[in-house]
């Protein structure tokens, strides 16, 4: 079997459009692929999955929700020599699945590829993970630019990290690795990435072609610790600084060039900011401009308006006067009367 994919649901509704988006996204044949589920739902949410994928859909496991326990459980279970690691609130665009795994397969030092993700308003929501001063990972432009821009449409390229929400990699790959799971909330995907760089001297890469839909934190829990956020945060800062300490010319190269990458798409950002600036001023200026032409041809309309009044009065009086001036000639005195 080439492809194990591997999801962790408790959501019918998600899981159904996911497994759906699978039909177009990968053309590999039925007896090539399994879907393995760790279900944390209930059963009567479980009755009403519905798979359209076109591939087997196993419910390999009912346990509560650790998002690194679960996959790490279904890795275990599953017998593809390739694993896909997909949220369930991830919907794959058609083709996506097949230009990952043609992407880790043409470069040779690619261990982990991750897609290019947009939010439900069209906006970018990731395109590779990079690490600020304080060696925090963020999501690079995440939310500045349309998904389909071009510095997100670019060719295939490495990344620091990618997340976790799409990730393709093989699976002998992933068992030497395997998920730490110490983290509570969030942070695994990140430490796999650094691990796989670090330990087997591979790379990160991200597939420009292979996309979806991504509406984030869907299958977390509702409730969190903000405890376990700042556990977990502070984890990753320190793995990477690890990391950095190790990390050869090559290594720290690629992250470099993603940084600058992205500071020069904020550049570009800050330069249309100006010019949207500048261009809505001058539209304001335009618009008053425009008014006050509006309010000088109202005045000019009543000037003329009140001369053409003037005119009328003008005209009646002389009118007047002339029939004023008829009459008088025309009186006679009484006395001269017959």
């Amino acid at each position: 079997m080439q492809l194990s994919i591997l999801v962790i649901s408790r959501t019918p509704s998600l899981l159904s459009a996911m497994l759906a988006s699978l039909q177009q996204a990968c053309s590999l044949p039925s007896r090539e692929v399994e879907v393995l589920c760790s279900w944390n739902g209930s059963q009567a949410d479980e009755a009403a999955i519905s798979n359209r994928s076109g591939y087997e859909l196993l419910i390999a496991q009912r346990v509560p929700y650790h998002f690194a326990a679960n996959m790490n459980g279904l890795a275990d279970k599953a017998t593809g020599t390739h694993l896909l690691l997909i949220n369930d609130d991830v919907v794959l665009d058609p083709g996506s699945l097949d230009a990952a795994l043609h992407c880790l397969q043409q470069h040779g030092q690619a261990g982990i590829v991750g897609a290019r993700l947009r939010h439900g308003d069209g906006s970018l929501a990731h395109a590779g993970i990079l690490f600020d001063s304080r060696n925090s990972p963020y999501h690079a432009l995440e939310g500045l630019i349309p998904a389909d821009s071009s510095w997100a449409m670019d060719s295939d390229r490495p990344v620091p990290a990618v997340t976790g929400a799409v990730m393709l990699l093989l699976r002998s790959t992933f068992q030497q690795l395997r998920f730490q799971e110490s983290y509570n909330q969030c942070g695994e995907d990140v430490e796999l990435c650094l691990d796989l760089r670090q330990q087997l001297n591979l790379q990160v890469w991200l597939c420009a072609q292979a996309s979806g839909l991504h509406e984030s934190e869907s299958t977390r829990k509702q409730q969190e610790r903000r405890d376990d956020v700042s556990a977990d945060l502070a984890r990753m800062r320190a793995r990477y600084r690890r990391f950095l300490d190790n990390a050869s010319a090559q290594q720290l190269q690629i992250d470099l060039a993603s940084s600058q990458r992205e500071a020069e798409a904020l550049r570009e950002l800050h330069q249309v900011s100006d010019l949207k600036t500048e261009l809505s001023e001058a539209q304001q200026r335009t618009t008053a401009l425009q008014l006050n032409r509006l309010r000088l041809e109202q005045e000019v309309e009543q000037l003329r308006a009140e001369q053409r009044q003037q005119r009328s009065t003008s005209q009646e009086l002389e009118s007047l006067r002339r029939e004023l001036e008829r009459l008088s000639h025309s009186w006679i005195p009484p006395r001269l009367r017959r």
